[in-house]
């Protein structure tokens, strides 16, 4: 899987208050997590990779998101297609950037299971999605630097650059970034991503929000890989903002239990 990159801006809540443009990148990125990644949800994605000369892919996938004591608990399931159905893969992330990795696959007599780096990125036929863009970033991992407001597409944007905390060099191939939050809402309307030689190497739109029950979520987004030169579309199937989650599905001997 190349990899998928944020979607992700899934899970933005409710109307937010206008931003000053002086006020600092923290505070907007801080502000944005309240509102999105940091709230209970069940979504039910889909992917469609396409590369040119290459066979398209699908992937579908449920991501459970549990928020506790300044936890952020994410247990990602494969749906489709029947190879990969069952996969299971956990994250568990602290308010300091830290986080853990567990992967468990299927049809293993040993329930095989997989730590740190080898769970890092999900590899389906060449396409290699990395977990920390699947649940939004990990951008507890960055500084964060307000760099101004410009309009994308016509719409006022507060724009946050990004930078990788020097303890955390090797859990992203992504050092930099910018982030364009809407001045209206909050929500981000574009992601570009820098690789390890500082050149952009992906860029991510956010084509259709929705809102469900107060939450707001990202219906559709395209990613655009300039290396690869593919593009990866993510479309919202369902969500459900007020689940009932429990604890023990996000413990690591429930996963070996049932992972199949």
């Amino acid at each position: 899987m190349r990899v998928l990159t944020f979607f992700l801006f899934l899970g933005l809540t409710g109307f937010v208050t206008p931003i000053y443009p002086d006020a600092r990148g923290d505070e907007l990125i801080d502000k944005y997590l309240n509102l999105s990644a940091r709230r209970d949800a069940v979504l039910s994605m889909r992917v469609d990779y396409r590369e040119q000369q290459k066979e398209p892919i699908r992937l579908e996938f449920t991501w459970m998101r549990k928020i506790k004591r300044g936890l952020a608990w994410h247990l990602l399931r494969m749906e489709s297609p029947l190879s990969e159905k069952g996969k299971l893969l956990l994250v568990h992330e602290k308010e300091n950037g830290d986080a853990e990795y567990i992967a468990y696959r299927p049809n293993s007599v040993l329930k095989k299971k997989v730590r740190v780096s080898a769970a890092r990125n999900y590899k389906y036929k060449g396409l290699s999605i990395s977990v920390q863009e699947l649940i939004g970033g990990e951008l507890l991992k960055y500084t964060h630097q307000f760099n101004g407001v410009e309009k994308v597409n016509g719409v006022i944007c507060y724009v946050v650059e990004n930078k990788l905390r020097s303890q955390f060099k090797n859990d992203s191939n992504y050092p930099r970034s910018l982030i364009y939050l809407r001045q209206d809402n909050g929500m981000p309307l574009k992601w570009e991503l820098f690789g390890n030689s500082d050149t952009l190497e992906k860029i991510i739109q956010v084509e259709a929000v929705k809102k469900i029950d107060g939450l707001w979520t990202v219906a559709r987004a395209l990613v655009e890989d300039l290396k690869k030169k593919g593009q990866l579309t993510l479309t919202l199937k369902e969500a459900d903002p007020n689940p009932d989650l429990k604890d023990q599905w996000f413990r690591e001997d429930y996963l070996k239990k049932n992972s199949r």
